[in-house]
């Protein structure tokens, strides 16, 4: 992966989540969040408030009735993270989300048993202004939309750090957002994340794709997309009818605080509102395989039917010795 620009410091938005070491002996949460996400660049979010909404928009879209566990009971953190920022903001046209995911421990003083958490950041670009100005590029003003049209919103990424807690996948500990500058330059699968055209079609060369026979819930498209995709790698499993985050090995290769798992959603960035999504599973604990390439597109259907989805999927070997 490319580094980060230096401007002036190391931009927040580099590959590295952390400072190296920063979280290899960490004795309590809010360490985690001193080197996660640092005051002032990252403000902090009232994680009860934030946590109480995502809860009352997942219960009014699942039309859950009395239980008790919480509707985000079983979503995991990078599930929580994409809730964070879908729930921002009214629906952007054209949009790219870059999700990356890390884990850390936190071992408490004396004999306490260490606690496994989770680091996701969430990057969320509108793209609606760079696809409007190509099109008057080749059509002329008179003929484009106004920008309205095209999803007005600034460019913003959350970081949230979560943990398991009573029956909750991932209880989020801490969320922190900044609005993203211009002058960050962030890259997705080593491309400038900026770029209007879709660069999920470029990250691999991808085998012909096939249609799969699923039904995803339409009031939430976005986060029962990245479900599937995580389902299919595993890391969301089907368990007596209910799909739950299932925490991902982690790799021996990879530091605390490391991010391993890089996930790219696209929505309207071809002809059409379909969804892109690719996921990125690295450094796998396997001899033979490094890492799990995953992709799933949705494409509108007849109002009132599913959306179609088509995947393809795709994997990088480890390097062999020259003997």
């Amino acid at each position: 992966m490319a580094t980060g620009l230096l401007l002036g410091s190391m931009s927040v938005l580099a590959d590295d989540f952390v400072e190296s070491g920063a979280l290899s002996e960490v004795r309590s949460l809010d360490t985690v969040g001193e080197a996660f996400m640092p005051a002032p660049e990252w403000r902090s979010v009232d994680v009860e408030a934030l946590q109480g909404q995502l809860r009352e928009k997942l219960s009014d879209d699942k039309g859950d009735g009395v239980s008790i566990f919480h509707p985000d009971a079983d979503n995991g953190p990078l599930s929580k993270a994409l809730l964070v920022a879908l729930h921002d903001a009214s629906a952007l046209p054209h949009v790219r989300y870059r999700l990356r995911y890390a884990q850390a421990q936190v071992i408490p003083e004396g004999a306490g048993a260490p606690l496994e958490i989770s680091l996701v950041e969430v990057l969320r670009l509108n793209l609606g202004s760079a696809h409007r100005a190509e099109l008057v590029e080749m059509l002329g003003e008179e003929r484009v939309a106004p920008p309205e049209q095209f999803g007005v919103g600034p460019d913003i990424a959350w970081r949230l750090v979560t943990h398991p807690l009573m029956g909750q996948a991932a209880e989020i500990a801490q969320v922190a957002q900044r609005e993203v500058s211009p002058r960050d330059a962030p890259n997705c699968f080593g491309a400038p994340c900026r770029q209007s055209a879709s660069l999920n079609a470029e990250a691999r060369e991808w085998p012909e794709p096939v249609m799969l026979d699923t039904h995803l819930d339409e009031s939430l498209l976005e986060l029962s997309l990245l479900e599937a995709g995580l389902e299919r790698l595993g890391l969301q499993r089907d368990a007596q009818g209910m799909s739950r985050w299932h925490s991902p090995e982690w790799p021996e290769s990879v530091a605390a605080g490391e991010p391993f798992i890089e996930i790219s959603l696209e929505r309207g960035l071809g002809q059409d509102d379909g969804m892109d999504l690719v996921l990125h599973y690295d450094q796998l604990m396997d001899h033979e395989t490094r890492a799990l390439w995953e992709r799933l597109m949705a494409f509108p259907a007849i109002p009132g039917q599913p959306a179609m989805v088509f995947m393809s999927q795709d994997r990088e070997l480890w390097p062999r010795p020259e003997w």
